[in-house]
């Protein structure tokens, strides 16, 4: 949303209703699907034993948590009643978890059918949905290359998480013979399809996004995210994965760059040009606190140990 604001030379912090609505519905749909997916694997995950927040819960409180999501989710589609595009795509994450979790369809143990339901439903209608909103407030005719650069990217980065979750999970699945993508297809060939196809269309996607918009910050903190990842290799043996999940400690690459960096410098390009958009970094830290307050401490740490690393080559060198 902020991107697209940018975009369309609109000030950020006359969406925020917007934004707050976007994020109210979609946490909605979010405790939906937490809840019903919880709810459906209950004996899978006990079976393989795989820690499940709803085992011990009662039918009532699970029926009521349903419930009080639906009734949201019902709200705003009835909010949104007159504009077909936008209910579509609000009610098509709701309709994809729905058959993703629920027997007899069950599209989490139908392959490759579940990672197509779980991409579009967590990524792809979300996303396409906030830049919707956008300009059906603004008024203004939908951007193709925008949409359809959000929409590749988007699905792309969908497919890689639920690909890095449901091999994340193998052993799992494994005891007790749980159909997934994953289980169906060999290591070696679900690294090509992530390596080879899914990541880099996913960067090409993005790349067209970040040149349409022009903004020279977002392709800045991109450089100064690489930079961060080339320290914590050199300094601390991080690993970065794509879909694959590593030993150690590991980070999927770009996560945190589309999680922090992203939003950040949408909000400071704006602020150029409408310096009430500052504002917005407050709010925004309020919201997403935790993500960025880790980025920043990670950030003070990579500088504490380079100025102690130079310091005491710089001892060394002096001694005789």
């Amino acid at each position: 949303m902020y991107a697209s604001a940018f975009l369309l030379r609109v000030s950020i912090i006359s969406l925020m209703p917007l934004v707050f609505i976007v994020l109210v519905v979609l946490a909605a749909c979010a405790a939906y699907v937490s809840v019903v997916n919880d709810f459906t694997d209950r004996a899978d995950d006990m079976a393989s034993g795989k820690t499940n927040r709803l085992v011990g819960k009662s039918s009532s409180f699970v029926g009521t948590v349903v419930v009080v999501c639906i009734l949201s989710g019902l709200a705003v589609a009835l909010y949104w009643r007159r504009d077909q595009l936008l209910l579509l795509l609000y009610s098509a994450s709701w309709v994809a978890f729905t058959l993703y979790s629920f027997p007899p369809i069950r599209l989490k143990e139908r392959s490759g059918l579940g990672v197509l339901a779980d991409a579009c439903g967590a990524h792809l209608f979300p996303a396409l949905l906030a830049v919707a909103v956008v300009y059906r407030w603004t008024q203004q005719p939908f951007d193709l290359i925008w949409l359809v650069s959000v929409g590749l990217w988007s699905f792309s980065f969908g497919i890689r998480g639920i690909l890095w979750h449901q091999l994340s999970d193998l052993h799992y699945d494994e005891s007790i013979n749980l159909r997934t993508f994953v289980r169906a297809h060999r290591a070696e060939s679900l690294q090509r399809l992530g390596n080879f196809i899914i990541f880099p269309v996913e960067l090409t996607a993005f790349a067209v996004m970040l040149l349409h918009t022009r903004c020279v910050v977002a392709i800045t903190l991109l450089g100064f995210y690489t930079v961060i990842n080339f320290l914590r290799a050199r300094l601390y043996g991080s690993n970065f994965c794509i879909v694959e999940p590593k030993p150690k400690f590991h980070h999927i690459v770009m996560h945190e760059y589309y999680e922090v960096f992203f939003p950040l410098a949408f909000i400071l390009a704006s602020s150029s040009q409408h310096p009430v958009d500052a504002f917005v970094l407050v709010v925004h830290g309020l919201v997403f606190p935790k993500r960025w307050r880790n980025m920043a401490i990670e950030i003070a740490l990579i500088v504490r140990d380079l100025w102690r690393l130079g310091r005491s080559k710089r001892v060394t060198t002096r001694e005789p």
